[in-house]
């Protein structure tokens, strides 16, 4: 049987869930890999990319857990103990259930060549082991989003001044999501859309300051985060200020599983 939900973080599913959270969750994700160390850091970062993981470590337990409920998509180790990821791609396309379902496979010694064979066999991307966070999530957005992102998203508590006024913590606002591209401020008095606002944060003791359009506004219980505040795109911001929020963003990313 599969080795479901070992890791034992929030995210991971039980054999007896599995069918009713896939059924209603299309962020539900399998991830296969006879490697425990591979395959631990891999369902981490999907899990921090905010999608539901169950493991196994061979292609018949991954196929065994695709009869039971079909994941939205399968990242899949090339080399994998009981059989290769082409062979797992040729067993899936032979069951109606599973016949489009899109698999990512990881391979090490990553090549022109090797890609191309996936691709041929019907995979829908083929990334390199060790996988990089930024071309895991790029590839998993890809697969399976209808409006896929580029730039990884995190939460954070990060204060903020907007227009040189400093926002208030203790009231809640404080930048929560944020990206390479823009960033989610989570504010009672958001300003409204199109608006050109300028913007202030400190990451790593450099303080940042950025111009930026507002998206979207939103009031309690409104949007993709149930939060009052705005959403923002960068219009102006110094590259290496660009650099220094993406490089925090994959060491949020990585932190704590990057030993493994």
């Amino acid at each position: 049987m599969a080795d479901i939900g070992t890791v034992g973080q929030a995210g991971y599913l039980t054999k007896s869930s599995l069918s009713n959270i896939a059924g209603r969750n299309s962020r539900f994700l399998l991830v296969v890999d006879s490697d425990a160390n591979d395959l631990i850091y891999v369902s981490m970062l999907l899990q921090r990319f905010d999608y539901h993981i169950c493991t196994a470590k061979t292609g018949e337990e991954a196929i065994e857990l695709s009869v039971v409920s079909v994941p939205a998509l399968i990242i899949a180790e090339m080399a994998l103990a009981d059989m290769n990821g082409l062979e797992l791609i040729k067993r899936l396309k032979q069951d109606q259930l599973t016949v489009n379902l899109p698999v990512i496979v990881k391979t090490s010694n990553h090549t022109p060549d090797k890609e191309r064979r996936c691709l041929q066999a019907g995979a829908f991307a083929c990334i390199r082991n060790p996988v990089h966070a930024e071309d895991l999530y790029r590839a998993v957005q890809a697969a399976i989003e209808s409006t896929p992102r580029k730039s990884i998203r995190i939460p954070t508590h990060l204060p903020v001044s907007v227009n040189d006024v400093q926002l208030d913590t203790g009231e809640g606002e404080f930048v929560s999501v944020l990206s390479e591209k823009g960033m989610f401020i989570r504010t009672l008095k958001p300003y409204q859309p199109s608006s050109t606002i300028n913007v202030q944060i400190r990451i790593k003791d450099r303080i940042i300051k950025l111009e930026a359009v507002v998206l979207y506004s939103h009031k309690f219980e409104e949007g993709p985060y149930k939060e009052p505040g705005m959403g923002l795109q960068y219009t102006s911001i110094a590259s290496q200020d660009q650099s220094l929020i993406r490089q925090f963003i994959i060491e949020e990313i990585n932190r704590g599983i990057n030993a493994l």
